[in-house]
């Protein structure tokens, strides 16, 4: 427990910007997420399923487990009031496994977690009126299949559902009369604002799939290639106001309601009826070419380098909330977003017969365009560091692989709302600074049949 507990401290201060993980296994992790042309490496094969045949084994599997760490932070530059997130941790398992049917031609299993978003804002953030907390979580299952045509060139695919989980709360206000079950009018003046959160969530199996080749030029360089798909649908939201957080504010969105306010906003919470908004979402897919060289028997290398189809980016809508005094809303979330390249490196060494050290670098494309990132989806460009280790014992080997991932610092205008009976302006021109840093980590065992 003292050990897990160090692991999962390292992640309190900080935050990962990223939506998609690089990889789940500690292998995957400690490489930086390249390895789509790193043959010979079972955990390899789950960035790129052509990758199976060059296996020695005739049957081989792994299991890992590990911790995705990460935060958010904004700061308000008007008063330098810092705000940071909670729900920072998720658990990161993984697994694979290979057999051999003929020579040419394997089938695999994997289990990873292709993408992962996590943030809650406290009630005080300015910027809860856009986004103040999300939860996205997936699972994925997928079969894979490879087949060499020679012995230098394979082809593979997989095929199966992700688990899509969903959640994502934003702050609203309603504006308050002093007789809350008729319209707001001359003879009905606003009293004040309540403001509540609303709370929308669902989830739902989807499809999921990649491809991908391999084709080794002779026996120290190799290039290969792996498409993975986007996951795209509908999920199946409910909606509801969250109980966490209930405030009552003057009309013009400061200060104190009138007493009349107080009874009539009890009346008005009750009445009140939450609509979910669209639950359709995608999760981007991408493209991604490696190159591998074995420059000496103790030394690997390989980069990567892929392109994000993040313009494709579509998360579920807003709920609304409607009462006798009309319908309110969040506005500007996702925001734009866009494409992008990123690139990994990666370093293998062995020192002894049982013991490999691994090296990463990577940089991750921004998801959204400058003027709309903020903290709780996050976007900006994002650079990660990653080491780890392998270690043949207990008749198999024991790896370990880390991350440290951090986000380039931004700040936008957007995110300092003044919310009255005028509405919510887009911008108020106040900056505040998004930024953060993450971690990953996942040890596990891997062993031969």
């Amino acid at each position: 427990m003292g050990a897990l507990g160090l692991l999962a401290g390292l992640g309190t201060p900080l935050a990962a910007q990223t939506l998609w993980v690089p990889a789940s296994d500690p292998v995957g992790i400690a490489r930086g997420g390249a390895g789509v042309a790193f043959g010979q490496s079972l955990e390899a094969a789950a960035l790129n399923p052509a990758l199976l045949v060059t296996l020695r084994e005739d049957a081989s599997a792994f299991l890992a487990a590990g911790m995705e760490l990460q935060s958010s932070q904004a700061t308000l530059q008007a008063n330098s009031s810092v705000q940071y997130s909670t729900d920072r941790n998720r658990f990161l398992p993984a697994l694979g496994a290979a057999w051999k049917l003929k020579p040419n031609l394997y089938l695999g299993l994997k289990f990873d977690n292709p993408f992962m978003r996590h943030a809650e804002l406290p009630s005080v953030y300015t910027g809860r009126f856009e986004a103040q907390g999300m939860d996205l979580t997936t699972r994925r299952a997928e079969i894979q299949l490879s087949y060499a045509l020679t012995p230098g060139l394979s082809f593979g695919a997989s095929l199966g559902m992700t688990h899509v989980k969903y959640s994502f709360t934003n702050s609203v206000r309603v504006e308050v009369p002093g007789n809350p079950l008729a319209p707001v009018g001359t003879a009905n003046p606003v009293q004040g604002l309540l403001e509540l959160n609303a709370l929308q969530e669902g989830s739902k199996n989807l499809p999921s799939y990649a491809l991908g080749f391999r084709w080794a030029m002779n026996p120290r360089w190799t290039i290969a290639g792996a498409y993975q798909g986007s996951i795209t649908g509908t999920l199946p939201v409910k909606a509801r106001l969250d109980d966490s957080h209930r405030a009552l504010v003057g009309k013009s969105g400061f200060g104190d309601p009138n007493a009349i306010a107080v009874p009539a906003a009890q009346t008005l919470q009750g009445i009140l009826t939450v609509t979910p908004g669209s639950g359709d979402i995608t999760l981007p897919g991408r493209f991604t070419l490696g190159v591998r060289q074995r420059m000496t028997q103790t030394f690997t290398w390989e980069a990567d380098l892929r392109y994000v189809l993040g313009g494709s980016l579509k998360l579920p809508g807003y709920a609304t909330v409607t009462g006798p005094t009309g319908t309110v809303s969040g506005s500007g979330f996702p925001g734009e977003v866009h494409s992008g390249f990123g690139i990994s490196l990666a370093g293998e060494v062995t020192f002894t017969k049982n013991l490999t050290g691994r090296l990463g670098l990577s940089s991750d494309p921004g998801l959204r365009k400058d003027p709309t990132v903020e903290p709780v989806l996050g976007g900006s460009r994002t650079a990660a560091f990653s080491a780890g280790l392998g270690w043949k014992v207990l008749k198999g080997e024991v790896n370990l692989g880390w991350q440290i991932r951090q986000s380039q610092d931004r700040e936008v205008k957007n995110l300092d709302f003044r919310w009255g009976t005028g509405g919510v302006p887009t911008t108020t021109g106040t900056l505040t600074r998004v930024e953060g840093m993450g971690h990953l980590w996942s040890i596990g065992y891997k062993k031969a049949f």
